[in-house]
This record gives structure tokens, sequence and C-alpha cells, in this order.
């Protein structure tokens, strides 16, 4: 396994960031060198939470494990407690560093796929409306985007009036609202700043069901015991009476890392990646010496998905 952190200045932003990058080595200890040189990997995208940063998936969760299991390279950004929005007030591109820079800087630096059924995002909490966001920005970008613990909409679709303790944009600046939301609406605007535009996931969602996008495949999940899942379940019914297909779970969980280890790794047995397996046998065959292509052949066919084979 390779871990990479990067720091690099960003025309966007003015200013240096960081990103960590998985790159899978091979399970048996080959070293990356020894990676066909035409190789690309497939690649998550995975977004961190407000008030996390690239580093947090790495200190609280098992993803590297997940990475090489799967044999499919991450590439972590920060977004800081912006709601993976450009500002409104001063001019900090934290939507577009990520979707627009930290994109192509990754596959320049490192031999990822750019190809859509390669190219997969999801994120935690905060993360998991930037990664529905960003699919909903570039459908043609992603074979698939997943949501955990994550609200679809931090615009309302409709002015609504919130408890001080619920999630989402405010109609106006002067509402309660819980401290990390203060701090947005004085960067980012107020709800009614950002509805009906591309930072509104519902809107988004009517467009491209209007135009019969090809949309990227949705798996969007939830802990009962979260504390907005009554939120995030009542804006699933909103999407499945639009019309818009999706994975829909609402298994038992909290807003937490042991959730959200657990659906990151569900995630990744879930996403189409059986296509790679094979390729990376292929590789296998031409590689190395029959008997031992024999063995992992074995092995392959009595666990197909377990025992994946990664450079």
């Amino acid at each position: 396994m390779a871990l990479n952190h990067i720091t690099f200045y960003s025309k966007l932003m003015e200013m240096e960031m960081g990103i960590d990058v998985i790159i899978p080595e091979n399970k048996w200890g080959y070293s990356l060198a020894e990676r066909p040189k035409d190789y690309k990997y497939p690649v998550l995208w995975l977004l961190c939470g407000g008030g996390f940063d690239y580093t947090d998936w790495q200190r609280y969760t098992a993803i590297e494990l997940y990475a090489a299991q799967a044999g499919i390279a991450v590439v972590m950004p920060s977004a800081y407690y912006s709601g993976y929005m450009d500002t409104i007030h001063g001019d900090y591109k934290y939507f577009s560093v990520i979707t627009d820079e930290i994109s192509k800087l990754a596959v320049k630096l490192f031999p990822l796929s750019e190809k859509r059924e390669d190219n997969f995002v999801a994120g935690f909490s905060m993360g998991g409306y930037g990664a529905f966001k960003w699919a909903m920005h570039n459908p043609e970008k992603f074979r698939c985007c997943g949501v955990f613990s994550g609200p679809i909409g931090i615009v309302p679709h409709e002015p609504v009036h919130y408890k001080e303790n619920e999630i989402g944009l405010r109609e106006d600046e002067n509402e309660p609202c819980p401290e990390g939301f203060k701090t947005m609406i004085a960067a980012f605007g107020s709800a009614k700043d950002r509805r009906n535009t591309p930072d509104d996931n519902f809107y988004m969602i009517e467009q491209h069901l209007k135009k019969h996008t090809d949309l990227p495949e949705f798996y969007i999940s939830t802990g009962q015991e979260d504390a907005i899942a009554f939120d995030n379940y009542s804006q699933a019914e909103w999407m499945h009476q639009a019309g818009l297909e999706f994975i829909d779970i609402r298994d038992h969980g909290r807003h937490n890392w042991e959730y959200c280890d657990k659906k990151v790794k569900e995630f990744l047995e879930w996403i189409p990646l059986k296509n790679v397996l094979h390729i990376l046998l292929l590789y296998k065959l031409i590689l190395y010496p029959l008997t031992f292509v024999l063995e992992e052949i074995s092995i392959f066919l009595i666990y197909p998905y377990n025992h994946l084979l990664s450079f």
C-alpha cells in the first residue's frame, strides 16, 4: 500500500492545500514498480465530513485495508466546513478546487483511470452532500455515488423554518441554527441565495430527470439512530416520489466513524469492480509462472469477490 500525502498550491484558493492518495500495492508484496506501465487504477473520490480534513479517513476507518482488498485507488481532499460550496462572500472556491483542480492534479500525478466505469465518488456527512452534488454536476464522470449519513439537501427544497438544532441553511441569517451553520451562512449565504441553483441538489435532481440524464447509481445509507435520520429519510421519500432510483438503506447506526467505516466497506463491495479483477488476472497470466497462476485462479474461482488481485 502506498499512502501519498500531497501539498500543492491551489490557484483557485490562492493557498497551500493538501490531499492524501492511496495507491494499492500487490497483496503478495510486489512493488509498485512492477505494475504494468499501461495499467490505470479505478478510483474512489472520498470526501470528508464537516470540520474534518483529508487525513481523517485513514485515521478513523480502515480505508487503506479496504482499498487494498478492492484494488482501487482512493483520493481524499479537504473541504473544511464549507458545505462543498464556493463562497458568496469572499472568493474561496471550496467546491471548484476539488472538481476542477484536484481532480485534474491527481490524474496527472498518479496512474488513475479517467473512464466513467472506473470512477466512483462517496462521502460521509457533509461529504455525502458533496459527493451527491459532484455526481449531479458531472454525472458523466461517475459510475456510482455513495452517501453515508449525509443530507442530500443542505438547501431545503422549499422554504422551511427549522428548529435550532436541525441541519440546513436558514432562510434568514438571523434564524437560530447550529454553530457550524452560522459560520456557513456568513460565508455561503442563506437558503434563498442557493435555492434553484447548482448548489440545490433537489433542483438538480429535477433538471436531470426532465432531461433523462444518464445518472450514476446511488447508494444512500443512514442509520436509524442517527441524529439527522428523520431529515434524511424525509429527503429520501421526496427523491422516491420524484422518480430517482437509488439504493435506500435504513439500518442501525449513529452519526459516527464506526458507522462510516462499515458503510465505506459495504460500498466498495457493492460497486461493480468485477471486470477489474478479470483484467488483473489477465496481467497475472502474462507476467507470472504457470504454477503460481494456476494456484491464483483456483483461489479466485472459490472466492471471486474476497480474493481481489490488486497491483
